[in-house]
Order: structure tokens, then sequence, then C-alpha cells
């Protein structure tokens, strides 16, 4: 299924080049035919990733300050689109314009923690897992800065690059080793503490940020044109396109999240990077800045024979316990309403942490409303309503990597 996903995305990069003019259309389960401009798509991943900025920082207290997520997202409210559920987050939104960011980061060995910056256009810009350095500082482009010996220089197009870093949580009881883990990382700069505000997410990117050339007139024709009614309906676009690309090629995360210039299949594509919300602030499978692979992520909205998944209909797949990854994996599940965890549910997360293999090497994971006691893990789904799973593989070996896509053939 590896090699089938990545001949499906080369022909989808080859239909959807970046400077396209032309509209695309996706239907809804429902029947609704819902069609998007290049110009609208881009629209709606800038006014998207605003509004996250803004609600971040925020909910940080401002900019330049550094927000420790304490408990595993389980209440359906988090931030994050799709949030993973086998680390703990700490994140802030920065802002450069009154001088260069320093960053402070603890060497981790015993656990995946790494480093993640994305860009005002929802670009990655800089990744890496266990670094090895422990001073960086962020700068925006161009500034006349020297950098101190030791010190990692991150260049940044935007005034207001995003700062996302994960430490893996085990299981509860080694949430406090985490939490000791993240008190180690500290945020300096001159000025914190200031608000995002803004009426306009696209005309506050243009201002804020030297937007790609490949995308400034795309930008630049939807100033004042995406309005709420809008976004929304860009959010049924995403849907559709999302669940057409997953029940025709299979979902995941090649081109999603990488840098605009990534050599990743379908890096080039609007409808591929309109599908990276649906797990906003993603990592990408080809790191930005190390050689080799940092994430293969398969989201999965539909059972094996391309039906929607739905919590009305129980649904059983079987996947290997040791599946080739030289970190770890983990899969969680989705609602399909609020692209969210589902509060209350009793259990959120499956990995090589809270399961076991049977004789075969394999677990086996029913998704329904109600537990089958059947000796099979059981992932609580909301009756009558739609979800999605998510399998998250770190430090995969995809020459050898096995899903529960392949196993669906």
């Amino acid at each position: 299924m590896i090699k089938k996903t990545l001949l499906a995305a080369t022909i989808a990069a080859a239909s959807f080049g970046v400077l396209a003019t032309n509209s695309v259309t996706t239907q809804l389960p429902d029947g609704t035919e819902i069609t998007a401009t290049p110009a609208e798509m881009r629209a709606y991943v800038v006014t998207h990733h605003a509004h996250y900025l803004r609600d971040t920082a925020e909910d940080n207290g401002g900019t330049n300050i550094i927000k420790h997520t304490r408990e595993l997202p389980g209440s359906g409210t988090d931030f994050v689109v799709t949030p993973a559920l086998d680390h703990l987050y700490s994140k802030a939104v920065l802002d450069l314009s009154d001088g260069p960011v320093h960053l402070s980061l603890p060497v981790v060995e015993d656990r995946y923690f790494s480093i993640h910056i994305t860009d005002q256009e929802h670009y990655t810009i800089y990744d890496e897992y266990n670094p090895t350095s422990t001073d960086y500082v962020l700068v925006r482009q161009g500034d006349d800065y020297k950098a101190r010996e030791g010190e990692v220089v991150i260049e940044s197009r935007g005034d207001h690059p995003h700062v996302f870093i994960r430490t893996q949580v085990f299981n509860e009881e080694t949430i406090s080793d985490t939490h000791a883990i993240q008190d180690k990382v500290t945020l300096n700069a001159k000025e914190t503490g200031k608000r995002l505000t803004f009426s306009d997410p696209i005309k506050f990117t243009l201002e804020t940020s030297d937007v790609y050339p490949e995308n400034l007139k795309l930008m630049q024709s939807r100033v004042g044109k995406h309005s709420e009614a809008e976004f929304k309906r860009m959010q049924g676009f995403m849907t559709g396109v999302y669940l057409d690309r997953s029940i025709n090629e299979g979902a995941d995360n090649w081109g999603l999240f990488g840098p605009i210039d990534s050599t990743e299949p379908r890096a080039d594509d609007h409808v591929t990077r309109v599908i990276g919300i649906v797990g906003h602030l993603g990592l990408p499978v080809y790191s930005a800045t190390m050689e080799g692979t940092h994430a293969y992520y398969t989201g999965v909205p539909s059972n094996c024979e391309g039906k929607p998944l739905n919590g009305s209909t129980p649904e059983v797949f079987k996947m290997p316990y040791e599946p080739g990854v030289n970190l770890f994996w983990s899969i969680t599940r989705y609602s399909g309403l609020t692209y969210n965890t589902i509060p209350g549910a009793e259990h959120q997360v499956y990995n090589a942490y809270n399961t076991v293999p049977d004789e075969n090497g394999n677990i086996t994971i029913t998704f329904s409303s109600e537990n089958p006691n059947d000796g099979t893990y059981w992932m609580p789904v909301n009756k009558d309503e739609p979800y999605y799973f998510v399998e998250r593989y770190y430090g995969p070996r995809m020459a050898e990597l096995e899903t529960i896509l392949q196993r669906c053939g």
C-alpha cells in the first residue's frame, strides 16, 4: 500500500500544480458539491493558521511566551486539530518584530523529544527530533544577527513563526517525568505578552511576513473576501477532498506539512495543503533539516470497502505490533464532526506501551459505540456519528513499514 499511495501521490501532484488556475470540485457524503479555486484554498489555509496563532497567543498570555500542556488532550477542545495523545505539547507564538527570540532546550535521550517550527503560511521551516544542540535563536530573515558559538540560527520570513515542542509520554505514570523535561525549556525575548489582533487574516499575513512569491498573487486576490461564511464553506471543501483522497488513493502526510520547496510527493499541490489542515501543525515525512524521515501518518476515515467510518457500524482493524519504526507508533481516533478527541471516551489512543501482541504478533482494534467484550482492544466512538483515526509512525523505516492501510490491500 505504501507504493500504491506514493504512485497516487505523484499522479495527484502532476494534476494540481502550485500555480494551477483550474478550480477543483469535491462532493460531500450528503451529495453537496463544493468548488474552490487555488486562491480560495491558499486563503483558507492561511486564515485557519492565522486564527490559530491569534488564539494560541491569547491563551499563552501573549507572544514570546511558551505554554506547556500538562495533560493529554482528551477534552475535545484542544486548539490543535487532530491532536496527538502520545506526547505533551509545548507551544509558543513568536513576535520577531522587536528582535531575535532565544530558545533553550534540554538534551533528551530516553524518549522522543522534538522541535518543530512552522511559518505563517503553514509550511515547516525547521524540525528535528532528540536534538543534541541546546541553544537556538529565531530571527527575522534579513536581520543582521551574529550567532554566538554553538547557537543554531533559524530564520523566519515572517514576524510570527510558531514553535512546537513534543515530549513523549509512555503512559499516565510517566507524565511527571515529562513535566520535568518541559520545565527545562526556556524562551527569552526583548518583549513578551503582545496580543495578535486583526480583522482580515489574509491582510495580516501579507503585512507581517514576506509571503512566498508562488502564493503572493493568490493571497492578494483574497484580501477582504474570506468571510466567516467562506471559511465554513472551505471547511466543507477540506472534508470533501480529504474523504475523496483517502478513499481513492489513501490519505497520508506526504506533502502536507513540509517546506514549500519540499521534495515530497504532492508538496506543490494546493489541495494537499488544504488537506493538511485536518492535521494542522503535523510533521513532514522527510525532515526539513535532518537527513532521513521524521514521521509518517495515515489518516483513515473509511473502512476497507471505502465506506466512511460511522459509529452506527462496528469496524475491526488488525495491525502488526512491530510495524517497522525506529522510535514509536500510535493509533488515535477523532470525531469527524469536530476533528478533535471524543470527550469522555474510555480509550483514546493505543500504542506499544498499552497493548500486547497476540500469538501472530498483531493487535486487533474494534471501533464501536459499545464494548464488544471479545478480547480485542476497544476504541469507543459515538453512535451514528462520523469518525476517523490516525496511525502515527515516528522514525519509520519506510521500506518495511506495515500499516492498517496495507492490510486493507
